[in-house]
């Protein structure tokens, strides 16, 4: 079982729709400690069913286009308050909600999950992020940062462990 699985979701040809495989590669240099993974699911969650339920605690970046302006970061860490809404819904086919759901009903896991977006400012053929999407892509890496140090924090308060070593910023 992973204690943290990081996910990054979108299209490499879509501009900022991209932003999530970006985000998760960033962080996969940045963190190489044991009990934290990393997966680039692009379009296709559905495809990483059995991953997402081997993790304890799910952590999904992507674009999320709510109408609010470019750059917008988004926090959601109830998923289940958007299982009505469209917000993060069929861009990639199935609908990350949807997987999660699924994950849970063979494993009963992840426990819990972390959704972090950015608003796009443009989803186009192309293979650049904007530059409203790239300011805002720093911070919600720093955001993700300090996640992964809360879940690792929380993790050894539980078991009475030793710190990892954690090359956070």
């Amino acid at each position: 079982m992973d204690k943290i699985l990081i996910i990054g979701l979108g299209n490499v040809l879509m501009s900022d729709d991209s932003l999530g495989v970006v985000a998760v590669k960033e962080l996969e240099k940045r963190n190489k400690e044991y009990g934290i993974n990393f997966l680039d699911v692009g379009t296709s969650v559905l495809n990483y069913i059995i991953d997402i339920g081997r993790a304890e605690n799910l952590i999904a970046i992507d674009a999320i286009t709510a109408g609010h302006p470019p750059g917008t970061i988004y926090y959601i860490d109830n998923p289940d308050m958007i299982k009505d809404m469209e917000l993060l819904s069929d861009s990639h086919g199935c609908s990350l909600p949807e997987a999660v759901a699924l994950s849970r009903e063979l494993t009963g896991l992840p426990a819990k999950v972390i959704i972090y977006g950015i608003e796009p400012y443009t989803c186009e053929v192309g293979f650049c992020i904007s530059q409203e999407v790239k300011e805002s892509l720093q911070k919600l890496i720093t955001m993700v940062q300090r996640e992964i140090r809360s879940l690792m924090a929380l993790e050894q308060y539980q078991t009475g462990s030793d710190p990892p070593c954690m090359n956070c910023p």
